[in-house]
């Protein structure tokens, strides 16, 4: 039986192309998250991630100089596709409600994403203080960005007069929950997710 791209360990495919860096590290990232999903972090090796890439542990040191080096740098891809969301939004003439909506769908599509997913449960203890410091930096700037989002529709009268601060932990919290429990294989698709969870969390706020 021909293997499909999904079933293909994760990258027959792009591997033995002539893949970029950033996809090659991409495909990495996935490698990680279905063996964290398979094994949990504490049973985890490189090893594991570079046979399931059909590729040495010296090649994949190539692009990672350890496990926790691998973790910080999904951790930050998964930040970035948040911030580059959110700068989109920024960009945007649409109203409050509509950006907001638009920025917590591709939020949440980045953390139950497959490659992702798995990784946003491991602690941040894992990484190094200085590590965590950069990835909590960013993260505080998409919260920012959220809140201030919020304290726009309330200006504007589209949103009702809540505190911005705990609107935006109550939300960002109840999404943050999402890869406790969200499985790729459930009844229910990352996208189908997101739109709900969005439309249920913007509802909320509106007046």
């Amino acid at each position: 039986m021909v293997k499909t791209d999904m079933e293909t360990p994760a990258t027959t495919l792009a591997w033995r192309r002539r893949a970029s860096r950033d996809a090659r590290r991409t495909e990495i990232f996935r490698s990680l998250g279905l063996a964290l999903r398979e094994r949990g972090l504490a049973s985890l090796t490189m090893q594991a991630i570079a046979d399931r890439l059909g590729m040495t542990k010296g090649n994949l040191y190539y692009y990672f100089k350890n496990k926790q080096d691998l973790l910080y740098g999904c951790h930050l891809a998964c930040m970035r596709l948040s911030l580059r969301a959110l700068g989109d939004v920024r960009r945007s003439t649409e109203p409050p409600g509509t950006r907001l909506s638009q920025v917590l769908t591709r939020h949440i599509r980045a953390i139950t994403d497959e490659v992702y997913g798995a990784v946003l449960l491991t602690d941040l203890e894992s990484l190094t203080p200085a590590q965590r410091k950069r990835y909590v930096a960013m993260r505080d700037r998409f919260e920012r960005g959220v809140r201030q989002i919020i304290r726009e529709g309330i200006e504007r009268g589209e949103f009702r007069k809540v505190d911005p601060r705990l609107a935006g932990f109550a939300i960002l919290g109840a999404i943050n929950w999402i890869p406790k429990w969200y499985n790729p294989k459930g009844e229910l698709s990352s996208a189908e997710i997101a739109d709900a969870f969005a439309d249920f969390l913007v509802t909320a706020l509106e007046v």
